[in-house]
């Protein structure tokens, strides 16, 4: 303390001394210890902005700007440090690299070690559980939880939508939102939990306080966030959060354990489950399990994601009506004729080349692939990548080298990529490619993609047969809202819904 003492404001109380000179204390330690940014490596930002807001604010104009100057890799100041960035070429190179770690590319963006966040510490220290329960025992139940998702989904609808037949103004992100987290959820937690109020509200609103809590930390100069924490409005909801879930989880899960063990222990075996529940208690095999963590690290991938997707599709719905009708007689004709099965929504090829490109035109992320360093990397180009560092990969949407015409919306762009001879699995929705990453690539690469594919497909058909969409008169599409790299559909934006009256009868199609 001596040492600054001449830094202290004279003729203080004792008591405010010591804060100054602690508070002083903090922002030499802070500005020694103070993650720097990688040299060789360009910082990109835009006239007239620091590097840090550039990225904040206009994230995709600083990575088209950094594209356009470098031909190779960049970095950008985000608010927790810098970001080694990577163009396109790169990513079939790093997709599979052993050395390159997905959950550490996180570890600081989202603050695992505080109350509350304790699904992203899920993800970091014991992500094969995640990873089994949804590449295994998800993805192959997709035919066995069908049925489910058709339920849960004409029950939904008919509560947030409802029937009337004249044209009314609806908040789109918010009925999407109430929508996904109960299809989710059913799958998630079954039936009996899915429908729950305040696990709905949870599943809703833990992502958003999350990543917004997350964002004002990182405002906060790093020693005085342990105190500045406890104030902060969505960290006090995470909190509570994760109180109020384990009322609502941990009795079923009690009661689930109790089932199997008792079956086992008659010689029987444990009856056949379609949740997530289930699937994570036999994918630990004995270990302990937060299953609260577990349940909230697939809500944070999954309900907000599919959200956007099922958001972005209406809105392009909604200005090009003629695909909407296009749309339509395919439902029509493939559900009448197979039903509701997983090899019935394959068949929706128009329908998944229309969600591809929707993707495409307006991308959640103009980024992805993010990875932690952990040993120093060469490139193919002989760049060499510090250990320590977190990097990413530009995506490339409008190449026309790859989509002519990349500025037109074609809703049957993707159809005809796998029209051509050997082309037929390469370009589905659930395909990722170094031209098409917002689901990942490689090993790291969405393993809940394929869920995900499955459940928007069957809201679009019921929210495509049952009802009629447009934008509201006057006002044309709604401006998205953007954030870093990501595009998202406006939490304000309207649009007018009505019912119709379906050609088929999608609630007793044969399963």
């Amino acid at each position: 303390m001596e040492g600054i003492q001449h830094l202290v404001p004279k003729g203080l109380p004792a008591s405010l001394q010591v804060v100054a000179a602690t508070l002083i204390l903090g922002l030499i330690y802070s500005f020694l210890t103070r993650e720097r940014s990688f040299g060789g490596f360009p910082i990109v930002s835009l006239e007239g902005k620091s590097p840090k807001k550039s990225w904040m604010f206009h994230g995709r104009e600083t990575l088209a700007k950094g594209l356009q100057q470098w031909s190779g890799p960049f970095q950008v100041i985000t608010g927790t440090g810098p970001k080694i960035v990577l163009p396109n070429r790169f990513a079939d190179e790093i997709r599979n690299d052993p050395s390159l770690n997905l959950n550490q590319a996180f570890s600081k963006d989202f603050f695992v070690d505080y109350p509350g966040f304790e699904p992203f510490w899920q993800g970091l220290h014991d992500d094969s559980l995640i990873q089994e329960t949804v590449r295994v025992k998800l993805t192959q139940s997709l035919n066995l939880i069908t049925d489910d998702l058709v339920e849960e989904t004409t029950a939904s609808l008919h509560d947030i939508l409802g029937e009337g037949k004249e044209w009314h103004t609806i908040k789109l992100k918010d009925d999407v939102l109430d929508l996904v987290a109960r299809l989710s959820s059913r799958v998630f937690l079954g039936r009996d939990l899915c429908r729950n109020k305040r696990w709905l509200e949870i599943s809703k609103s833990y992502t958003v306080d999350a990543f917004v809590g997350s964002l004002l930390l990182r405002f906060v100069p790093f020693f005085l966030r342990p105190v500045v924490y406890w104030f902060i409005p969505q960290c006090t909801a995470l909190r509570k959060a994760i109180r109020d879930a384990h009322k609502i989880i941990d009795p079923e899960v009690a009661r689930r354990k109790a089932i199997v063990d008792q079956a086992l222990a008659a010689g029987q075996k444990p009856p056949k489950v379609a949740d997530t529940i289930g699937w994570m208690y036999e994918v630990a095999r004995g270990r302990k399990v937060d299953f609260v963590a577990a349940q909230l690290s697939l809500t944070l991938a999954a309900i907000h994601t599919t959200t956007e997707v099922t958001g972005q599709a209406l809105l392009d719905l909604c200005e090009h009506p003629e695909v909407a009708q296009q749309l339509r007689e395919e439902a029509i004709q493939v559900l009448g004729e197979g039903g509701w099965a997983k090899t019935t929504l394959y068949k929706l090829k128009l329908m998944d080349s229309f969600l591809k490109e929707s993707q495409r035109c307006a991308p959640l992320s103009s980024a992805s692939m993010n990875r932690y360093v952990e040993k120093d990397l060469k490139l193919s180009d002989g760049t060499a990548i510090p250990k320590g560092s977190r990097i990413f990969v530009c995506g490339n949407f409008m190449g026309p080298e790859i989509y002519p015409e990349p500025e037109k919306f074609d809703a049957a762009r993707f159809l005809k990529l796998r029209q051509q001879p050997g082309q037929e699995n390469s370009w589905q929705f659930v395909t990722t490619s170094p031209d098409h990453i917002l689901f990942g690539h490689g090993q790291h690469a969405c393993p809940g993609r394929f869920f995900a594919s499955n459940e928007v497909k069957i809201a679009l058909c019921h929210l495509l047969l049952k009802y009629d969409w447009r934008f509201v008169p006057g006002e044309g599409r709604p401006a998205p809202q953007a954030f870093e790299s990501s595009i998202v559909v406006n939490p304000n934006a309207q649009v007018q819904v009505r019912r119709r009256l379906a050609e088929i009868d999608l609630d007793n199609l044969k399963l």
